[in-house]
């Protein structure tokens, strides 16, 4: 493992406690929770740098695409305390939209098995892409920040599965290969961020 993450997972116990609570800090807790479980397994079960095959990325890029897009939410989120209410309410109108257009899904099956959406779910107002959520931040984040959107750029692209070598040769016209990450740095820089999210919290009394 790693400085930060290993820190991170000496916090557990009391995110455990945190993920019970409403709100914004509760959401906080609960992906920190998410993110050291999937993070955890990836950095025990595969390498997690630029010496990963092939085979491994195509396992640790897809399993890292969604704790980074949580980790963007939340810097916007916790980025500014007097927003942070308003800017978790777009989280969740996000989920309301995404929702109410998965069970509006023609071909979907088994609609009865999933909660019911509501009515005014298909007009809840559109979330920001991350693009426009990370302009609006206020603290520097500097190369960390440039680093963990390329890390979320590629991994989103290679969600697709079309990266694989027949594809790329034929677009190319040559031996071509899609970039293998550093991930562990990543997680790093994503747990040192949640560390510093906590001890805030701590700092204004909040938790």
């Amino acid at each position: 493992m790693s400085q930060y993450f290993d820190q991170l997972k000496s916090n557990l116990e009391e995110l455990k406690l945190l993920s019970a609570k409403d709100g914004a800090i509760g959401f906080f807790s609960q992906e920190a929770l998410r993110f050291h479980s999937v993070a955890g397994t990836i950095l025990s079960s595969f390498k997690a740098d630029t010496s990963a095959s092939v085979d491994e990325r195509y396992i640790t890029h897809i399993l890292s695409r969604s704790l980074m897009e949580n980790y963007f939410w939340l810097l916007y989120i916790f980025d500014d305390a007097a927003k942070r209410d308003s800017r978790y309410q777009e989280l969740i109108n996000s989920f309301k939209r995404d929702y109410n257009k998965l069970l509006n899904e023609p071909l979907l099956p088994h609609k009865d098995k999933l909660e019911p959406s509501q009515t005014a779910w298909a007009s809840a107002p559109k979330a920001m892409d991350v693009n426009s959520m990370l302009a609006q931040l206020t603290n520097n984040y500097g190369d960390r920040l440039s680093y963990l959107y390329f890390i979320y750029r590629v991994t989103s692209f290679d969600t697709h599965g079309k990266n694989l070598n027949n594809i790329l040769q034929t677009a190319f016209g040559k031996t071509a290969n899609f970039p293998i990450l550093d991930i562990g740095k990543a997680f790093e820089l994503v747990a040192n961020q949640y560390l510093v999210t906590l001890a805030a919290l701590k700092a204004a009394n909040e938790i």
